[in-house]
């Protein structure tokens, strides 16, 4: 069993005294959440493995007159794949509040600075959102204030890692509208073993372009042994049907320049260990080329199929994502989502394994 760290521990504690101060009120609020059984479909090597899951989300609605604000969103998850089988941990558990101009969240929190890439190269936490999935590095201790200059344009501050000044990272990032663009440009300070800190800097960029979407970015990053410069640009389209269906297009040119190393053993799905691929010692500057692309038809309110795509034009390889979904009434879901490498073993993308995911979920 997975023992709760300090910082959890203290959030805990803390919630439960203002929980217990509060107590009357407390009373008539709701509890609500997600109920999640998995199941991870693995074959490669000829073999086929099945890993099962189950999770448990649970939210704790608060009364509107409680005088606090306080967001959290608990989870359990039970999986026979990871050495600790029970594992309990927070999506959500902050306090926000408004000081002056300020407003101001502290505590376990989501921040994720999407912009409807498929892939994001100048995220707070990189993968944090990758092929519209989120992960787990998108939920940060630490202090987020957002500074509002008027609709559409703020400034926001991030700190997380605070307990550890030799681990602690913050960024700055800045937001406005212009012209019916929305644009954002930021800077994060990432501390690194062994290494000057891991600073990047992006920018974004998105719109509509007559029926079209548009988005771009572009990244720099730097340190002693890493200068990167990332370069994407994006277009999305939807078609309404008179039936109510509805058709969706995406695509997405993603380069990036200046690795150094063993491309084969890049990460495209995490940036941030790929930062350490210079120990490889090759000589010269590699650069990647990637075209994502993203398919998907909503038959009707209730289901919908699509397929996402990543490859890597210089080798040729390519994963393709299928998933589909359907809503039974209004509370039940069940979602599939494959995984399917097209390529040699050496490439980039290659590789003989194939993945299925089946998730069925209900929501209370």
């Amino acid at each position: 069993m997975k023992v709760l760290t300090k910082k959890h521990s203290l959030f805990l504690i803390t919630i439960v005294a203002l929980l217990t101060i509060f107590s009357a009120p407390v009373l008539s609020a709701d509890i609500g959440g997600k109920a999640s059984l998995i199941s991870n479909l693995t074959y490669a090597d000829s073999e086929l493995e099945n890993n099962l899951a189950a999770e448990l989300e649970l939210e704790w609605f608060l009364p509107y007159d409680f005088p606090l604000d306080i967001q959290n969103r608990a989870v359990i998850s039970l999986s026979e794949a990871e050495e600790d089988k029970f594992d309990l941990w927070f999506k959500k558990l902050y306090l926000r509040e408004k000081f002056g101009p300020f407003n101001a969240s502290i505590g376990r929190q989501p921040i994720s600075w999407s912009y409807g890439a498929l892939i994001n190269p100048v995220d707070y936490s990189l993968g944090a959102e990758n092929l519209e999935e989120e992960s787990r590095a998108k939920f940060v201790d630490g202090l987020e204030l957002y500074y509002p200059i008027n609709w559409g344009s703020g400034l926001t501050f991030v700190a997380s890692n605070l307990e550890n000044q030799k681990e602690h990272k913050w960024a700055l990032r800045g937001r406005t509208t212009f012209r019916g663009y929305d644009l954002s440009a930021s800077y994060v300070n990432t501390p690194l073993e062994a290494e000057t800190d891991l600073e990047r800097y992006g920018l974004t960029a998105k719109g509509d372009l007559g029926p079209v979407g548009a988005y771009g970015a572009y990244g720099l990053w730097q340190s002693d042994q890493i200068d990167y410069d990332i370069y994407q640009l994006g277009t999305d389209y939807s078609y309404n049907f008179q039936a109510g269906s509805r058709l969706y297009l995406q695509a997405e040119y993603l380069r990036l320049e200046g690795l150094k190393g063993d491309i084969s053993a890049f990460d495209l799905f995490n940036l941030e260990s790929s930062t350490s691929d210079e120990e490889n010692g090759s000589e010269g500057r590699n650069n990647l080329d990637f075209i994502n692309t993203n398919l998907s038809y909503e038959i009707d309110e209730f289901s919908s199929i699509g397929i996402m795509t990543v490859s890597y034009l210089d080798d040729g390889s390519t994963l393709f994502i299928p998933n589909y979904s359907y809503l039974f009434g209004s509370n039940l879901l069940l979602e599939l989502r494959g995984s399917i490498a097209a390529g040699s073993e050496g490439e980039v993308l290659g590789g003989d394994a194939k993945g299925l995911e089946i998730n069925l979920s209900y929501t209370f």
